[in-house]
Order: structure tokens, then sequence, then C-alpha cells
């Protein structure tokens, strides 16, 4: 292989790339210049176990929706849902439940959804109507009986949504108490269930301390204390982690774990509640709240008002509005975060409130995993410096692949800027990465340097291939196709799949790429290694041309495995749902 291998979207003349002591920058500046921000990277500073904090949704998984491809391509580290609400995904419906319960999310569910269902013979009771908490305390037990009935495994309980905003001032009276009751009433059942609270709106110091001076007072501190962020611009979530953690400490109360089960985003419809660029901040706040004690974060549900009749799910927005069939941009952000796998690192930024950014490093997938966000509506020039990068080279350099996610409402496959090896000087070095337009993102993937890496290619022709029922896989020959031949499914319908078996002289971990070819009636796709969702999926739709893709590092022991591709959807310029690949390429790294 050679040392230095261009993306497919840029030629050397059209990107002017420039080629200085292994460095490859690629795309021209723009004609005035954007101001430059530097991302430093430092693998040798560890900031702890990567476990995707805030891939969280609020009612982000319905029994339908959204396409399964697309819940499979991301961490559903946890979802908030309703019990009993009429449009809202109700983690008591078995289909749903199930659905979600399958990702090993952890479950939040609320206690008081039943004011909205017009079913529901207590819709109009409000706990402590004229003095009356009985009722709340049937409701409690009747919600949570359900759950124990039916064997559900619900990780926190709710008693309330933004209190303060919807009890106004009866916040430190009447909710307090049916804060007490609905306490009692969980514990009562199971002293190990878990009761999250208070859920307020936003984040009010004076109003926490109240709230957990009651609980110390009155023997019902939650189990998890909970907020929501929700703005258009990234809060100061550090900040406000470390200091309720602190002032707990100060006063009395063990820290309890934080949840914020909501954030980013100011109102109903607004595209600021899925911007890229932003959430990327969003997501690497979080981060630096962990230590803080910051457990789970879910993305806010701003598509839809939970009271429309043509609610369907989105994955927090991550997911087209009409369908929940093809990823809005940001999906691709939880998608990479996702990969982020093993100990996350320092990353900073020379402008944290233009450019951030996170990372992490997985020593035994060999890769380094980075998402870097234009948190402004202007373009944004980005460098990018790599510290302490030995544990990812091979031959003292690394492969650097960089693709720009675009800020849009639908987007089938980010945009390869940058695929090249990378010479280590000291170990470190700095890439150009160029011109990060408005709102817009970089996926950087940092693994060991594929030029001296041992190849196994494998023409897709000559593997064993099974189909959906009714459809086989098709080889034809080609003078284009590498072996000058390549296998095809002519497929009709999303669901579809073509399945090869994939042999594994020797364990270890490989970079899996693939050779495709791209048409005008070709399948959006996902690939499933062994069962599992592996990579990015692929759109193949475009001018008639064979492509190179990487799905990215994965362990493979020696053996037989099983590669699936399927379909999930086509993009709209598309006449079929047709897929074509060509060769599949295991490089060792480690």
């Amino acid at each position: 292989m050679t040392s230095v291998r261009t993306g497919r979207t840029f030629t050397a003349v059209a990107a002017g790339i420039l080629v200085a002591a292994g460095i490859v920058a690629v795309e021209a500046p723009a004609a005035q210049a954007a101001a430059t921000s530097t991302i430093t990277v430092d693998y040798g500073a560890d900031r702890g176990a990567a476990t995707q904090v805030a891939s969280g949704f609020l009612h982000g998984i319905s029994a339908a929706s959204p396409a399964q491809y697309l819940v499979d391509g991301v961490k559903v580290r946890s979802q908030r849902g309703a019990d009993y609400h009429p449009n809202l995904p109700s983690l008591y419906d078995p289909a749903t439940y199930q659905r979600v319960s399958a990702t090993g999310a952890n479950l939040r569910v609320g206690l008081y959804y039943y004011t909205a269902n017009p079913n529901s013979p207590y819709r109009n009771y409000r706990p402590g109507d004229n003095g009356n908490f009985s009722t709340w305390t049937t409701i409690v037990n009747g919600v949570v009986s359900e759950a124990e009935q039916k064997g559900y495994r619900v990780n926190a309980w709710i008693p309330w949504n933004e209190p303060e905003a919807q009890w106004g001032n009866l916040y430190t009276t009447t909710y307090f108490q049916a804060h007490k009751v609905a306490y009692d009433a969980v514990k009562a059942r199971n002293s190990s269930y878990r009761v999250e609270a208070p859920e307020l709106s936003a984040y009010n110091f004076t109003k926490l301390q109240q709230f957990l001076i009651y609980c110390r007072d009155n023997r019902c501190l939650p189990d998890v204390l909970s907020w929501h962020e929700l703005n258009p611009t990234t809060t100061d979530v550090p900040g406000h982690t470390a200091q309720i953690r602190s002032w707990m400490q100060a006063n009395g109360i063990t820290p309890m774990p934080i949840a914020i089960t909501e954030y980013q985003g100011s109102s109903y419809g607004n595209a600021d509640a899925w911007a890229a660029g932003p959430n990327v901040r969003w997501l690497a706040q979080f981060e630096r709240s962990v230590p803080n004690g910051l457990e789970d974060a879910l993305t806010s549900d701003w598509d839809y008002i939970g009271s429309d009749n043509n609610f369907i799910a989105t994955l927090g927005n991550s997911a087209d509005k009409a369908t929940g069939t093809l990823p809005k941009g940001v999906w691709w952000n939880y998608n990479t975060y996702k990969t982020m796998t093993g100990r996350m690192v320092n990353v900073t930024s020379s402008s944290a409130t233009t450019v951030d950014a996170l990372g992490s490093l997985d020593t035994g997938q060999r890769r380094g995993v980075l998402l870097i966000g234009n948190q402004t509506a202007s373009d944004q020039g980005v460098s990018l410096r790599l510290n302490n990068a030995s544990a990812l080279s091979l031959s003292n350099a690394v492969h650097v692949r960089a693709e720009r996610i675009s800020n849009a409402s639908t987007l089938s496959a980010p945009q390869v800027v940058l695929d090249s090896d990378v010479t280590l000087s000291s170990g470190g070095a700095t890439v150009a990465l160029g011109t990060l337009p408005g709102n817009a993102v970089y996926k950087v993937l940092v693994t060991p340097a594929t030029a001296s890496a041992p190849v196994t290619r494998v023409e897709a022709e000559s593997l064993s291939t099974t189909a959906s029922p009714g459809l086989t896989g098709r080889v034809f020959t080609e003078a284009g196709a590498s072996g000058g031949a390549a296998t095809a499914l002519d497929g009709t319908a999303k669901g579809q799949y073509l399945q090869f078996t994939l042999p594994v002289a020797a364990s270890g971990v490989y970079d899996l790429r693939a050779i495709g070819k791209r048409n005008g009636n070709r399948a959006f796709l996902a690939l499933y290694v062994d069962g599992a969702m592996v990579g990015p999926p692929q759109d193949q739709y475009g001018g008639a041309a064979y492509y190179p893709t990487d799905f990215g590092t994965l362990s493979l022991s020696a053996g037989n495995h099983t590669l699936r591709a399927v379909v999930v959807g086509k993009n709209a310029g598309s006449t079929g749902y047709s897929m074509v690949f060509d060769r599949f390429d295991l490089v060792r790294v480690g």
C-alpha cells in the first residue's frame, strides 16, 4: 500500500493537497482565510473510561421507529420513557420495552404521565389536591407494580418532570411533599429501587439547595439528582455539576450520581436542537463533568410536541422527522461517539467556544477517535495537533482519516477530506484539516499507519454468499473490478441482505476496508459483522464508479465470520435497492 492515499472526494489538483514531512492537508483555503483554532490531543493524558455518558435519548425509541440501523449505529446508554402517555413511546408497551431493553440502556420512567392520558381516571388529579396524597400513593404503586409483574427492568423512577415550572409557588411545599410520598412508596416496594429527582427544567442552584435540604431533613434524598440543560448554546455543565457536588459535600449530603435528562435546544421545531457542530461541545462538556458525578445525559426531543398524534420517535432529533428512517447530520456524531471506546483522553482547544472537541484512545482496538465541532455559523480553520501518539503508530507513523459531517436535515454520508499516513516526530504531528463550515463537524480516526501493515485482500466474488429469501448474490465480470469481477445483490426493498462468509487466518485487530460500486440504482446499506453493526452506513448511490470505504477497526478471531450487508433505505435520487461489493481488505493493525 502507498504511504499517502487521498480520499475519493478530492483529487490532488482539485483539493490543493500539500505534502510536507508526511503531513497532508486537503482542500484549498477559502478566498478569505478563516480564523484557525488548534485542537490538541494528548494521548498520554488519561481522562477516564470511555462510556459514552451523553449518548442517552429522551423518548428516542418506540416499537416502530426509528429505523433499526439508526439504533444499532449508536450507543443507547439511556432512554427516558413515558408510562401511559397516549403519544410518547411508553416503556409499558411490551414491544417498545423489548426493543429499548435490547439495547442495554438505562431505562428511566416517569410516574406522572397519567395527567396527559384522556383515559386515565386520575387525569385531573394533582398530588396534594385538597390535602389528598393517598391517590398519589395508589398511582405510584400501580405503575411500579405493573413493572414488577411484567418483569421490567427500570433503572430509575421519576416522580415528576420540571416541577418548579409546573408547580410554581407550590414547588417548596406541595411538590416536596409529593416527592416524599412517591419516594416512600417506591422504597417500600423495594429499597434498592432508584428514585430520580427533581428533574428541574434548568439548572437552578437555589432550587436544588432547597430540594436537597428538605430531602436531607425528611429522609427522602434521591438516588440520582437530575435536571435539564436546554439552551441554544452550550451551558457550563462542568461548573454546574461541580458547584452542586461541592455544596452537598459541605452540607452533610453524600453526593449522589447526577443525570441531565434533557439537553440541547430551545424550543419545538427549532434547528438548534440538532445542530451538529454545537452538539460536539455538549458531548465534550458532559465528558468533562464525569469527575463531578455525572452518570447519564439524554439529548432532548424537540421534533414533536408530546400531544401530537403524528408523533414518531426520532432518537432524540437524530433521525429525519418525516419518516424516522434517515440520519440527520447530528446522528453521525453519535455514530462516531459509539466508537469512542477504551479511555477518554485530554483534548483542548485554543478557542473552545468557537471550535471544541473530545477524543478517545483504545489501545486494544488500536484506534483514536475525535469529534471536532464548529460552534459558530461561520467558517473556521482547524489545525490538529497529536501528542504522545506513539501508542497508535506503526513504523513511526499513524494513519489519519478525517470526514466532514455537515449540519444537514438528512445526511447519507460524511465527506472524506483526508485519508493519509502521517509521520510522527518525537511522538507527535500537526495536521492541517482546513476550513470547517459553520455548525459542521470533523470526525477524525487515528490508527496505525497502513503503508507497511500486512493486508489480506479477499475478492468478494470468491466468497460464499447467502441472501434474503428469493434473492441470490450475483457475480458479474467487469474490467474495472478488482480481479475482474464483483458480487451484486439486485435488491428490491428495505430489509433485504447479502451475506458473505469471510475467513480470517489469524486472530488480531484489523481495519476492515472494502471496495464497493456506486450507481444510480444503489441502496443505502449497513454492514453487520457477526450480528453487530460496524462502521457507518454506506450510500452506494452516485455516478457509476468503484470506490474504497473503511468500516474501522475491530477484533476478529481466527476462523469464519459473517459479513451481512443490509438494505436500510435509499437515496432520494436512487431508482433501486441494489448493492455491489468488489473486494474486502483486512489490514492487520494489532
